[in-house]
């Protein structure tokens, strides 16, 4: 799995129209208009994440729609999106909201969330840089409904805010096909927000593109390229580049019609406040000061970015660099600091001159600092992340240390004894993971807060045992070239079972991706039916399926 956890965070609250209903009163010649009372609305933040991805360097997506559906009459679907939004980069977003308005919702308690994309929109970039011809991609399911685990009450007085994963990482999200291809198959969950309005004020939200529509006395309004106003306000704190002038700006340098880039925060109120504003007449050079680090190169004291379309950028580092942790914490400052930065790493770097080529670093904001692998010699006080080329890193547990299955952060385990039996694996069943990690200062080291234990993705194999007792043998062919057999265990616990689908090709319809339910999964999980198989440790040294999938008419 590739060591890194994404986030995308997509804010959509455009506005909408309150209409006034009349009726008519009978009469012979004339009729009277009765006005009614308008609908009372208030503030809310849809905000779209992602989970780990190991395999993409970028995954663009056009949001077209969202929609809420009210609690009590699902009939009564709120549009809080429509349009076309600028391409999404999921991959690319990592600990970053992407805001795309702000409006008023009518008042209510909404329960489930509907969103769409435009299935022609995707684009999958792989991990060497290669895009992928679209006729290799297919999307099913390009709108997917999302039950919210908790409400989203929407009330006049105050602002509120829901969280759905797009789980990248799931097995089932992209699925390659026999024939090389590969289906998108939407996996969107909600994250629960435990910290509500005040966790919004921690956030930090990607930047935004577009133009100035209008300025006032200490706000302005951003027209972004999605088409959609936002309103920015100004603090003392806000720091301007004029693009134009290559040159510290100022808020007086904003007029309308300029083009500008903007760095946002939100505060509990839901008002939105400038960070950074880059600003000019002429259009602004297409990069963001955002990205997730490719590579590190400690010769050249460089440190090799995404850009927002996936591909690596260059950004230098001079001796007066300073390197942060989330924006509090001093790391050091130079190249030497190099050596304790590595890819997956999300960053955000402030530069000197966005114009220059390469750009130099003033500072780098380490968002997230991660790492993962397949996981060796685990003992109750560290762990290792074996890299074969990067070479393996050995992390501490930070204190409090949690672990848990991706897709089930709710069960979670404080014990490091506990998570390291489950890291024994046998053949090519190397357990992975990945972790949070957080900076030591007093070993100068990166101690790991949290492990998840990634979904094991083995090849494409058959269905050797047929599906009986709650298990299956699965046979697949290893790295070493020869057979390898294990069994499989699935959970028919509702709410813990794994996702099991069948992919089905027929001359004259195409690919169809179907869940099966656990009721069929005798008469489908049979000898011997092509598949592949993801699966989880177990404490007890046996295997879980976390995905099955069969393919059938290839």
């Amino acid at each position: 799995m590739r060591p890194s956890l994404r986030t995308l965070s997509l804010l959509a609250i455009p506005a909408l129209t309150t209409l006034a209903l009349t009726v008519a009163c009978g009469g012979s010649t004339s009729s009277t208009p009765v006005a009614t009372t308008p609908t009372p609305t208030g503030a809310a933040s849809i905000i779209l994440t992602d989970a780990p991805s190991d395999q993409w360097s970028a995954i663009q997506v056009v949001v077209t729609k969202v929609t809420l559906l009210n609690k009590t009459d699902h009939t009564k679907e709120v549009v809080a999106f429509e349009g076309a939004t600028a391409k999404i980069n999921l991959v690319d977003l990592d600990s970053v909201g992407e805001l795309l308005a702000t409006a008023q919702l009518p008042v209510g308690t909404y329960d489930a969330l509907r969103i769409t994309i435009d299935p022609t929109s995707v684009t999958l970039v792989d991990l060497a840089g290669n895009t992928l011809p679209s006729s290799q991609v297919r999307v099913t399911g390009a709108s997917v409904l999302v039950n919210l685990s908790a409400d989203l009450v929407v009330t006049a007085t105050g602002s509120n805010a829901v969280q759905i994963d797009f789980d990248l990482n799931h097995p089932l999200f992209l699925v390659q096909l026999p024939d090389g291809s590969w289906v998108m198959n939407l996996q969107v969950r909600h994250r629960l927000n435990e910290n509500g309005m005040t966790a919004m004020t921690k956030l930090m939200f990607r930047h935004r593109r577009g133009t100035i529509a209008s300025v006032g006395t200490s706000s302005f309004v951003l027209r972004t390229d999605s088409g959609n106003d936002l309103t920015v306000n100004v603090g003392a704190g806000a720091w301007f580049f004029d693009a134009d002038a290559r040159a510290l700006g100022s808020f007086a340098g904003l007029a309308a019609g300029k083009n500008a880039l903007v760095s946002l925060r939100m505060q509990a109120d839901g008002t939105l406040w400038a960070v950074r504003v880059w600003y000019g007449a002429n259009a602004l050079p297409g990069w963001t000061p955002e990205g997730h680090v490719f590579r590190v190169d400690q010769v050249q004291n460089q440190l090799i970015v995404s850009a927002s379309n996936g591909a690596p950028r260059i950004i230098a580092i001079d001796p007066d660099t300073a390197f942060t942790f989330r924006s509090a914490l001093s790391l050091g400052t130079g190249p030497a600091f190099l050596a304790n930065v590595w890819t997956g790493f999300k960053v955000q770097v402030e530069v000197k001159d966005p114009l220059a080529v390469p750009m130099h670093a003033r500072s780098v904001d380490i968002q997230r600092a991660v790492d993962g692998g397949a996981i060796q010699n685990a003992t109750t006080a560290s762990f290792t992340y074996q890299h074969l080329l990067a070479g393996d890193r050995t992390h501490a547990y930070a204190s409090p240390f949690t672990w848990w299955y991706l897709g089930f952060p709710a069960m979670t385990s404080t014990s490091p004894g506990d998570f390291a039996m489950a890291c024994a694996g046998s053949g090519d069943v190397r357990v992975r993971g990945v972790s949070d990690l957080v900076w030591n200062s007093g070993t100068s080291a990166w101690d790991a807060s949290n492990a998840i234990f990634l979904p094991v993705a083995l090849p494409q194999g058959t269905i050797s045992t047929s599906y009986n007792g709650g298990q299956l043998g699965f046979t697949f062919v290893n790295s070493l070239a020869v057979s390898q057999t294990i069994t499989v265990g699935l959970n028919t616990t509702v709410g813990m079972q794994p996702m099991v689908l069948e992919v089905a090709y027929q001359a004259g319809v195409g690919v169809t991706v179907t869940p099966i339910d656990a009721s069929a999964w005798s008469a489908k999980l049979v000898s011997p039916t092509q598949a592949r198989v993801a699966v989880v440790p177990k404490t007890d040294g046996t295997y879980a399926a976390y995905a099955v999938v069969i393919f059938t008419g290839f």
